[in-house]
Order: structure tokens, then sequence, then C-alpha cells
């Protein structure tokens, strides 16, 4: 039987930020599937023909998304393999699902005047989940 290497303290503050962040994203997920009327009526009217609008593969992107951060999240912290391929996921759902900001009209002029820093933040930390587990599965931290 072989000795499971220690992970450092940083190792469990960044699987619970990572966890506490992809949490966050399961929120707005949910806030976005259970959209109501007066919610929705409640937005501008950019913000309403965006969301109208969407392709469903934009929201089952976004889904993927948050699921697979997620779940890689707590497989990180349960010092699973598994979480490097749950992240890899997350982040190729994130660039699929970024990708439609970029391809369909009236999201730039959205992110113009609600500001850049979740769109660029996203994708990065995404990337970083993604380094993180990959750097503690060659460390020997996930088993």
């Amino acid at each position: 039987m072989t000795q499971d290497k220690k992970p450092p303290v940083w190792f469990w503050a960044l699987g619970i930020f990572a966890l506490i962040w992809n949490g966050l994203g399961i929120g707005a997920y949910a806030n976005d599937i259970m959209m109501t009327a007066e919610k929705l009526a409640s937005m501008t009217e950019l913000e309403q023909n965006l969301f109208v609008n969407r392709p469903f593969w934009a929201s089952a992107a976004f889904a993927v998304a948050v699921i697979g951060g997620f779940m890689g999240s707590i497989m990180l912290l349960l010092r699973r393999r598994i979480a490097v391929r749950l992240f890899l996921m997350s982040l190729i759902a994130v660039l699929i699902q970024f990708a439609s900001y970029f391809i369909l009209d009236g999201y730039a002029d959205y992110f113009s005047q609600n500001g850049w820093f979740m769109p660029i933040s996203i994708p990065i930390l995404a990337v970083a989940f993604l380094l993180f587990a990959r750097w503690a599965e060659k460390s020997g931290f996930l088993r």
C-alpha cells in the first residue's frame, strides 16, 4: 500500500476558493433557469433581448461549465484524479459559452455598459483551476 502525499495548507485554501467560486456559478445558473416574467421585465431592453434570443447551445454550455467546475472542486477537495477531467470539461464549456459573446449581436454592447470583469475572470479562473488540478495530480496529491 502506497502512502498518500499530504497536500500543503494552501492546497485546501485554493480548493475551497474553487468550490465557493463554482458554487456562485451554480447560483447564477439557477437564477438563469428560474427566470420569472417579473425578473425579465425588470431587465433593460438589451438584457431582455440577449436572454430571450440566446441559443440553446450557449445555455447548455453554461450548465456544463458550472456543474463541471463545481463537481471538479468537490473532487479536488476529495483528492480524486477525476477533478482534472471535470475542470477540463468545465473549461471547454466556458470557452463555448463565451464564444457566444463574441459571435452573437449585442453582447459587446452589454459588456461595454456593465464591465468586463466577469467575462475576463471566468475563463482565466477556469484555466487556473485546470492547471492547479493538473499540478496536484502530478504532485501526487490526487489519487
